[in-house]
């Protein structure tokens, strides 16, 4: 019948209720498909021993894991790593084999491609192999790995291996991985000492690339923000100036991120390792899945559901939401008679219950490196030295549940499809995980008015491997956030591919409702509040043998799409052994670190003067983070470009002061928009620590390259956010020319800017409110309002003596009532009888 992940022996051909079937206490009927499938209340009930010769489950006994009983269903067990297998075989795929033959590599490919480091550095390589038509293939034994230029030592067996910059020179090929007569190499720049008294050295790479960046122009500024120095790196991505002590480090270059260290400490190497990040909306561009194996099945009808994706390098914050899920579309179900229009990412495949599955979905990808198989690319090598190229690891969780099987609530106002999702997940066994490892795309300058080329379509097999290990996961006590706690969390479980990025290979959830504590809900049959259920897949199908990682993700709001202002989050990341069977929670896995405080209380003044005890472009927090050893503020225009600026964890409350760009270049600090306003901001607190769990400062974060991507992600033990978004103040009631009458209720909201009289607490201002118009009463009447609601809402009653046309004038004022620099204001005009 297609149905995933059902298994069955001997059964009846059709059944209405469960005592149709042969034996009630070994099948149930299945009323979806009206037929009598295997039941089982533990693992033995799987077995022959119980079940005799009679109902045995061939899928059963003739695999040596034997089946586990998995939401009442017997399933396959599968393994998670290869010391659950016997004898010499090896887990793949989630099944145990013999280890695939060193002579079936055909191509390997060492990541990274490319190194800039000075002499004493130790970079780690790894390697992929694949076969001739490019399957991935995981060897049992490795590799072997050589130095093959002098002036770098070391070796040894395996995925990787680490090697040691002895002596300086330029660019060439220095190590080498081989099996058999297939061999690749990694390409190695080692730059010399670096010992000049009084001066920084800066070396600046492309973060996704590692190949070095011309023509960046890095500055050195004093505690002023002065700039005091001021180099362009050479073709080695080098430049160095003269500094002291607590100098701020700035590169900025028009095609990435700007990137700002501040208050380098001059005390350390004075050797700085600064990694940028492309644009992230300059360039489009990514692979289209298709859905090729799920269909509705039943009388009743089935959902069905795929959530696919490209893998993210780094952290998931420092990509842009377009270039991971791309623009939202609607889809409109229906069940039990109830309509329910539900707001979607583009990388979401809906089919059933009253939807038209699409073709295919657009999965945006995230430029990095290609070869010559890319199709289209006439020069690889360009394409990767300008981002427009990738090459990451698709994945896809699917999922086809009966209508009646769909969870409770599914079809209420508010409703946040991705939750809905998680928390339907670990009680079933009905979801499945999809990896192609290898896929390269092409990206390009978006067209708006152009023709858009489809990009190449990747199908999966969406049968692959079931998420066959449900567990439960102990939560930390989430964070306060203004008047409560944070109201939902997501847990992912995911794993590394370096190079490539995370891939998640599960999920489960839990809410903060009944009651707002520092707990999530008590979910059913577990013993405690803090508990969430999880469902994840085994590694498989080229990521064997790469690490397990889970993160509980504690959010203010929904997840997925477009951050909103004001929305705060709260991340811990542990390291995962092994996912492993345990549905009733009696091994509850706990996270190691607890979540960070959410950073709230960060200030900047934009303006070459002083504004209410901050200094002409200084950026600081009121109080500092318990545990963050770094925090970082990212501001991003109306163009999605970004400056992001590093500042120790101790010294964020002391701030920093930003210098101002090169001329020609934009300063990002601003919206970029005709009424120069200012850009939006986001604030990161992070608690970063070496692998012996010391922590990590970041002078030695900056000096050991330790802000890329994957050093980043793999040392980061917690995060929180906080998007403040920018000043923006907008009606939400009355329209624009609507007829209103006397003492109607007006409402506005107020975005990225604090309302409250407290400076102490952070709080900037107030709401300004003018009446033009409507009599002589009622021209020029003004109020200021001082609070909001936690939503940032304002609600006012017009005037009983306005009449006739009036103009309602809503702006932002500072704590001495005079208006922000530039303003920020929303005029709303209204009739009144």
């Amino acid at each position: 019948m297609d149905a995933p992940f059902i298994h069955g022996g001997r059964a009846d051909d059709a059944c209405t209720v469960d005592q149709d079937c042969a034996d009630p206490a070994l099948f149930f009927c299945n009323t979806a498909l009206s037929r009598c499938e295997p039941a089982c209340r533990t693992d033995l009930d799987c077995s022959v021993n119980r079940r005799g010769e009679l109902n045995a489950i061939a899928a059963c006994e003739s695999q040596g894991l034997g089946c586990r009983c998995d939401a009442s269903r017997c399933v396959p067990a599968l393994c998670s790593q290869d010391s659950d297998c016997s004898g010499d075989e090896v887990c793949r795929d989630g099944d145990c084999v013999e280890p695939p033959l060193n002579q079936t590599v055909t191509t390997c490919r060492v990541v990274p491609e490319r190194v800039v480091a000075p002499v004493g550095s130790s970079p780690r390589f790894e390697a992929w192999t694949t076969t001739r038509d490019g399957h991935p293939v995981v060897l049992q034994e490795g590799l072997i790995w050589s130095a093959v230029s002098p002036g770098v030592k070391g070796g040894g067996f395996g995925s990787g291996a680490t090697f040691t910059l002895e002596s300086a020179g330029a660019e060439v090929e220095a190590v080498e991985a081989r099996t058999g007569n297939v061999t690749c190499r990694a390409s190695v720049t080692v730059l010399p000492p670096h010992t000049a008294a009084g001066k920084v050295r800066v070396v600046v790479t492309d973060a996704l690339t590692g190949h070095p960046v011309e023509a960046a122009s890095v500055v050195v500024a004093d505690a002023l923000g002065g700039t005091t120095a001021r180099e362009s790196t050479d073709a080695r991505g080098v430049a160095v100036l003269a500094a002291w002590n607590d100098s701020t480090v700035s590169v900025f270059h028009p095609d990435f991120g700007y990137l700002t260290v501040g208050n380098y400490d001059m005390n350390g190497s004075r050797d700085l390792r600064l990694p940028l990040r492309r644009n992230p909306v300059d360039r489009a561009g990514g692979v289209r899945v298709a859905f090729t194996h799920l269909a509705p099945g039943g009388a009743a009808g089935a959902l069905s559901l795929g959530l696919a994706g490209l893998s993210v390098p780094g952290l998931l914050s420092e990509a842009s939401p377009a270039q991971v899920q791309g623009p939202g579309r609607t889809v409109d179900l229906t069940l039990g008679g109830l309509l329910r229009q539900f707001h979607v990412p583009a990388n979401v495949w809906v089919n059933g219950l009253g939807v038209l599955a699409p073709e295919s979905v657009d999965v945006p990808g995230i430029a990095g490196v290609c070869d010559k198989a890319l199709g289209g690319v006439a020069d690889p090598d360009a394409a990767v030295r300008t981002g427009g190229c990738g090459t990451r690891t698709a994945w896809a969780l699917t999922a086809q549940v009966p209508s009646g099987e769909l969870p409770a609530g599914m079809m209420d106002p508010g409703t946040d499809p991705l939750l809905l999702l998680a928390r339907a997940l670990p009680p079933s066994g009905r979801f499945s995980s999809a990896i192609a490892r290898d896929v390269q795309f092409a990206l390009r300058p978006p067209d708006p008015g152009g023709p858009v080329s489809p990009a190449p379509l990747t199908p999966l097999d969406f049968q692959q491997v079931p998420l066959a290990f449900p567990f439960v996961v102990r939560v930390p006590p989430l964070p306060r956030f203004r008047d409560g706690y944070l109201s939902r969390a997501l847990v992912v479980g995911s794993v590394t591919a370096p190079g490539r990025g995370t891939v998640p290979l599960g999920l489960g959830a839990a809410v903060n409702a009944n009651p707002v504590d520092p707990n999530t809900d008590m979910q059913p049959g577990l013993s405690a509040p803090g508990f969430v259920r999880v469902r994840m897949a085994p590694a498989h199908h080229g990521l064997e043998g790469r690490p397990y990682r889970l993160t509980a993700v504690a959010s203010s709001g929904v997840f997925g799409g477009e951050e909103s202002v004001g929305q705060a989050t709260s991340a811990v990341m542990s390291p995962l052994e092994a996912p492993r069977f345990d549905p009733e929670g009696l091994l509850p896995v706990t996270l190691s670190d607890a979540f960070l405080a959410i950073p709230e209380g960060a200030r900047y003044n934009p303006y070459a003067s002083l504004w209410h005890g901050l200094l002409p472009r200084e950026w600081r927090m009121a109080a500092s983070v318990p545990g963050a050893t770094q925090v970082r503020a990212t501001f991003t225009n109306v163009a999605g470009r970004r400056w992001t600026v590093w500042v120790d964890g101790r010294r964020a409350v002391t701030g920093v002061r930003l210098p101002v760009p090169p001329s020609g270049l934009e300063d990002r600090t601003f919206q970029g928009d005709t009424e120069g306003s200012r850009a939006s901001l986001s604030v990161e607190a992070l608690a970063v620590a070496s692998s012996e769990g010391r922590p990590l400062n970041l002078s030695a974060l900056a000096e050991s390259g330790g802000l890329a991507p994957e050093p980043l992600a793999s040392a980061v033990r917690a995060v929180s956010a906080l998007n403040y978004g920018r000043p923006q103040v907008t009606w939400l009631e009355p329209a624009e020319g609507a007829s209103l009458p006397r003492d109607a209720t007006l409402r506005l909201r107020v975005d990225g800017f604090q309302v409250g009289t407290q400076a102490a607490n952070g709080d900037e201002g107030g709401v300004l409110i003018i009446l033009r118009g409507g009599g002589s009463e009622c021209d020029f009447a003004q109020r200021r309002f001082d609070e909001t609601t936690r939503s940032g809402e304002v609600s006012l009653t017009l005037p009983a003596f306005c009449s006739g046309e009036v103009t309602l004038v809503a702006s932002l004022v500072d704590a001495f009532g005079l208006p922000l620099q530039p303003a920020v204001s929303a005029a709303r005009t209204v009739r009144v009888p």
